[in-house]
Order: C-alpha cells, then sequence, then structure tokens
C-alpha cells in the first residue's frame, strides 16, 4: 500500500453537479460569486470557476450555497470554549450563515474578542443578533478574552498543543441550514394561479422536495426552500417565483383530478370545468388527440 505519493494533489475547487448552474444553465444562481470577498469566483460561459490561487479558505461560499455544490474548499476550523468563539480568530470575519450553523450545532452564544482589533467580527455578531432577535433565538455577547483564551492563542501560533480549547467545524450549505432552523423560513415560494397551468416541472426540478403537486393539492414549503431558483428558472409560464421572507409558512392550494377530453389522459386542474391538460392547450392542432 502506498502511504504517500508524489502525484498526490489537493482537489481542485469549483462547483459540482449539485450546482444548479450545471443542472439548468439559465438558472441566474450566483450566491457564491455575490459572498466572495477575494473576487475569485467568477461566472464564466454560464459556469462557476474558482480560482484557487488566490482563495483564501473563508468558507463564505460553501455557506451561501443554496445546493451544497462547492468542492474542493473545507469549512473553516474554529477554536470554542464554555459556550465561546475564542481566539485566535480568522483575519475575515465569519458569514451570518455560518455563525447560525455555531449558534445551533455547538450552542454557540458569544465571542471572546478585542473588539478594536476584530471590526469585521464585531460587525458579524451584530448582523447575526438582528437575524436571532426576529426569530427569537438567544443573543450572543462579546466577552474581553481570558488569560487562558490569550495563552491558547499563543499557544496555537508556537504549535504548542493545548488542551484547554476545542476546535472544530459546522456543516455549510442552505440544506443543512434548513434542517436546522425549521421554525423559521428563509425565502417564500410565489406562485400566480392565473398564469399557472399545474404541468408540474417546477416540482421535477426542485432539489429540496419544497414543491409538491398532486390531485387534490399544490404544496408548497418554505420550511424547505433554500432559494436555489430552479422552479423559478424553468417554469415555461413564468407562474412561480422567490422571495426573500422569515415569516413564510406552509401554503396549501386545493386541486383535483381531471381528464384530458383530446387525449384522453389524467391531469391535474385547478377546477373541474377543466376539460383538456396543459399540453394539448399549447398544441393548436390537437396532434395528441386519442
Amino acid at each position: 500500500m502506498k502511504l504517500f505519493s508524489l502525484d498526490a494533489r489537493p482537489p481542485e475547487a469549483g462547483a459540482g453537479r449539485a450546482c444548479v448552474r450545471n443542472q439548468l444553465p439559465l438558472n441566474p444562481c450566483q450566491a457564491c460569486v455575490d459572498v466572495c470577498g477575494a473576487g475569485v469566483i467568477k461566472v464564466n460561459n454560464g459556469k462557476i470557476e474558482i480560482e484557487t490561487a488566490g482563495c483564501t479558505a473563508c468558507g463564505a461560499c460553501l455557506f451561501a450555497c443554496p445546493a451544497g455544490a462547492i468542492e474542493g474548499i473545507t469549512p473553516p476550523e474554529r477554536a470554542y470554549r464554555d459556550g465561546c468563539l475564542t481566539m485566535p480568530l480568522s483575519l475575515s470575519a465569519p458569514s451570518v450563515n455560518e455563525l447560525l450553523m455555531w449558534h445551533v450545532q455547538h450552542q454557540i452564544r458569544g465571542v471572546e474578542m478585542e473588539t478594536g482589533a476584530h471590526s469585521g467580527w464585531l460587525m458579524a455578531v451584530a448582523a447575526l443578533n438582528i437575524w436571532l432577535k426576529k426569530t427569537g433565538e438567544p443573543l450572543w455577547n462579546l466577552q474581553p478574552p481570558s488569560e487562558d483564551t490569550q495563552q491558547g492563542s499563543r499557544r496555537h501560533w508556537l504549535r504548542i498543543k493545548d488542551d484547554s480549547h476545542q476546535t472544530g467545524y459546522v456543516t455549510p450549505g442552505g440544506r443543512a441550514r434548513r434542517a436546522s432552523f425549521p421554525q423559521v423560513t428563509e425565502y417564500r415560494i410565489v406562485l400566480d394561479r392565473e398564469k399557472c397551468s399545474l404541468c408540474g416541472a417546477c416540482a421535477r426540478v426542485c432539489p429540496e422536495s419544497a414543491i409538491h403537486i398532486s390531485n387534490t393539492s399544490f404544496t408548497l414549503n418554505a420550511e424547505k426552500c433554500t432559494g436555489c431558483g430552479n422552479c423559478e428558472t424553468l417554469c415555461f409560464e413564468k407562474a412561480i417565483g422567490v422571495e426573500k421572507d422569515i415569516a413564510a409558512g406552509l401554503e396549501i392550494l386545493e386541486t383535483t383530478g381531471a381528464v384530458c377530453t383530446t387525449c384522453r389522459r389524467p391531469f391535474t386542474a385547478w377546477s373541474a370545468d377543466e376539460k383538456r391538460c396543459p399540453v394539448c392547450r399549447k398544441h393548436r392542432f390537437n396532434m395528441r388527440e386519442a
């Protein structure tokens, strides 16, 4: 067995198959591009590309991606103790999305820091508390670094083992965040019934199963929606969209089963008065007529 290889290389950073742009080329999602402070994530010919050489490994793209598609980058490892993130703190402050995961996965409720030396972290905690206050979650506080923390920071830079602190990371991605905060939504799925033909395309391309259509109901589950935009991109009638909203809920619209008088096939309709399925309504010359 080979323990070492001269050809071993770290995986190349990029957007994997789960990227919504790889599934639907017309999807305009660029969540990772918008949060990249180093400016190394770009859209080239409709695909996400990451210039690895300039990447600072801050992890912001990991926590912004609605599909968890970023590959080759690991979440930042941070030190914590007694419910607080501790020094050494990263030069680039974490995103609110990352801090939310620390809040729920490690029950972190504050940061030990010298406020004058870490303005980025100060702003990040302030933005986090605005979000937490809206949702009724406990707020974070700032604490001056203890002597143990300062000594631990020195041991870190000197690469001396420190047993007084734990280190770890949190799960990135919109899907993990939705599972961790089901009581709070991030997006509302908006449907225009006058335009919708109930073709079912939106439900088939939703990676989170936030949309479900049956012969009795059309369900829009905002608790699962990560805002990827697949439904909005694929909808032929432009009848569905996604908006930011932390107070959206489960919406169930009534539908009914029907049989098309042209092709004789069953279909889902808004009312029993509809006689032709969505496909036959688009065919002017009854191409599917039985």
